[in-house]
């Protein structure tokens, strides 16, 4: 990303000023457009790039940013706050480096949901590079009211909001995980949506909720980038290059050591960085993998036990039943009987063709 000369301190301020954010983009009156009380469009087109990104203030305590454009040139902005605060991102596309104090520069340029810490005191600097597609979701909370506006307990968040909401969240802590394709849907159809007015106020703010909810779920239950590993950028790389390839093959993962040399590491670096960045090993995270798509393919009720076994990569049912009560505390078979939709009608011998039963 090509360096910038820093604007002066006169030219930072808070990321939750609705003001300066909603109409910092543009040159020209013509390059904006209010489309409700507490919403602004900025139209790039007017600024030499394309699409659109609306700034919303759903109250005091929250800033919104749906974004779909592609900014004529690399542009920076700086931020400085004397108050804690969250960033939720979610995006299908986009190019842009982050920067908290004086700690490694953070990159978002994959399809994935972030959500960083930002403790009060540090100013924060963020490139958003021209000529490149950004898609997705921005959202900046007031630490303090995070919990409260969705009606949480400090109970019923993961310990990295714990953290962030009690004050000893580290700089820059992050979690992040890849879209799935519920989040995609979701964040397309509402950077898509043709309500317009209070309407799509209205709209975004049940479309966050929803992605707040998905977002706190999968910090309960999936690996999340983590700790200092920050700090060093080719770890974290070699990192989300192993998830990646991982993730792809979880049914039938690669020989780790011939991951190593394909992502261009050893196995024991491989498996340091990658049990450091996301809290479990290598292992670990295809077994969880594995039963969690098992758990789906239960649900839905539409192959059998056996066929299941074979769908996430195993072999033998009898291994897969011993994976899965060892992992999820119940046999599939009870799995099944106890988690199906009520609208289901499964017998105990649910081993003969569901369509059949």
């Amino acid at each position: 990303m090509p360096s910038l000369a820093a604007k002066s301190s006169e030219d930072a301020w808070s990321p939750l000023d609705f003001d300066q954010e909603a109409f910092r983009a543009g040159a020209s009156e013509h390059s904006f457009k209010r489309f409700a009380r507490q919403g602004v469009r900025t139209l790039h087109a007017q600024e030499g790039g394309s699409g659109t990104s609306d700034t919303v203030r759903l109250d005091q305590d929250l800033l919104l940013t749906v974004i779909n454009c592609v900014l004529p040139r690399t542009t920076r902005w700086r931020y400085d706050t004397d108050e804690a605060l969250i960033m939720l991102r979610a995006s299908l596309c986009c190019d842009v480096a982050f920067e908290v104090g004086s700690s490694a520069q953070l990159v978002f340029n994959r399809p994935e949901v972030t959500l960083v810490c930002l403790p009060k005191g540090r100013p924060q600097t963020v490139d958003i590079a021209g000529g490149a597609r950004q898609q997705g979701m921005v959202a900046i909370f007031r630490v303090s009211a995070f919990a409260e506006r969705y009606g949480l307990q400090l109970g019923d968040l993961p310990p990295l909001v714990r953290d962030a909401v009690t004050g000893s969240a580290e700089v820059g802590r992050i979690a992040s995980f890849p879209l799935d394709h519920r989040l995609a849907a979701l964040l397309a159809d509402t950077i898509d949506t043709r309500l317009e007015g209070e309407m799509r106020v209205l709209q975004y703010a049940g479309r966050l909720a929803e992605l707040v909810a998905y977002t706190l779920d999968a910090m309960q239950h999936v690996p999340l980038l983590r700790g200092t590993a920050l700090n060093r950028l080719r770890d974290v790389e070699l990192a989300h290059a192993a998830l990646a390839r991982l993730e792809r093959s979880f049914r039938k993962p690669p020989l780790f050591t011939e991951l190593a040399r394909e992502i261009g590491t050893n196995q024991n670096k491989l498996k340091a960085v990658f049990k450091e960045a996301f809290g479990v090993t290598m292992a670990e995270y295809c077994l969880e993998r594995r039963m969690r798509e098992a758990q789906q393919l239960l649900l839905a009720a539409t192959l059998t036990i056996a066929q299941v076994a074979e769908r996430v990569g195993y072999e033998h049912q009898s291994s897969f039943a011993a994976a899965f009560s060892g992992h999820v505390g119940m046999s599939p078979r009870q799995y099944r009987q106890h988690r199906a939709p009520f609208n289901l009608s499964l017998s105990a011998g649910d081993e003969r063709d569901p369509a059949r039963a």
